[in-house]
């Protein structure tokens, strides 16, 4: 196969798994170029999405970003070679909906990604989880869609009606407190422990435990820097979106955030 795009860009990713991706992404690029038909990818997380947006822009291939919600995290590329036709492509991502069967019933992240996961559903195929106090919203790949309808029925413990999301019905955008921390640096063990209200030794332990994530990408270092625009993640704990920061009198770092914790039952 003749490559149009230079590949060292591979060297970006010193995870095997993560340079894998990459080149079956490179592998997509090509097939956009050399074929002059649109081509999708699988919904990607942050890493992914930041490094391949910085190829297809220095290669200028014109492309379309979906998610399927209001600013979605995960998100699937459209690719193509002549972008008089971007935007003449329809969507290839549909939302579902999913109830609990009993009106006391509560979803959680982890239940619903995990009865998809339990279907033999691979993460590609699937996009934002958005949970609510009475359902909870899903994107996936349109050609999972018609298979998840006729056979999604539990989550967890949870007997579930699923539906699919018509154009009009509006999705919530996802819910988060902003709060104020301050930290005594910009490490991570230090912003992440402040907002998630952990003691710093915890958090650099659940770093050493494979727990904490930043922008989708494993943190294997607790002196790693983060910047204003960074999600980190910690299992168990939730999210988090870093806004802004600004130094205190004190020479602390005063940070503006936003909190996803996990809903609880």
């Amino acid at each position: 196969m003749e490559y149009h795009i230079d590949r060292s860009a591979l060297k970006f990713w010193t995870e095997k798994e993560m340079r894998l991706e990459g080149a079956h992404l490179l592998d997509l690029c090509n097939e956009a170029l050399g074929q002059g038909q649109p081509v999708w990818t699988p919904f990607l997380g942050q890493a992914l999405a930041n490094w391949l947006e910085g190829i297809l822009q220095r290669e200028g291939l014109a492309f379309r970003l979906e998610g399927g919600f209001p600013d979605a995290e995960r998100v699937r590329f459209l690719m193509v070679e002549d972008p008089d036709v971007l935007d003449n492509v329809p969507s290839e991502i549909r939302a579902l909906q999913a109830t609990p069967a009993d009106p006391r019933g509560k979803l959680d992240h982890r239940q619903v990604l995990g009865s998809l996961m339990g279907l033999g559903l691979k993460r590609e195929v699937i996009g934002d989880i958005r949970l609510t106090e009475q359902c909870c919203f899903v994107a996936v790949a349109q050609e999972i869609a018609d298979f998840l309808l006729s056979q999604w029925d539990k989550a967890g413990r949870e007997r579930i009606r699923v539906e699919a999301v018509e154009k009009d019905v509006e999705i919530p955008l996802e819910q988060g407190k902003e709060r104020r921390i301050t930290a005594a640096s910009s490490r991570i063990d230090a912003v992440a422990s402040s907002g998630f209200n952990v003691s710093r030794t915890m958090f650099q332990e659940l770093i050493q435990q494979g727990k904490v994530k930043r922008n989708d990408r494993m943190v294997a270092k607790a002196d790693l820097e983060v910047k204003p625009g960074d999600i980190l993640s910690c299992r168990g704990y939730g999210r988090m979106r870093l806004l802004e920061f600004q130094e205190t009198r004190k020479g602390r770092m005063a940070w503006n955030v936003i909190l996803y914790t996990p809903h609880k039952h």
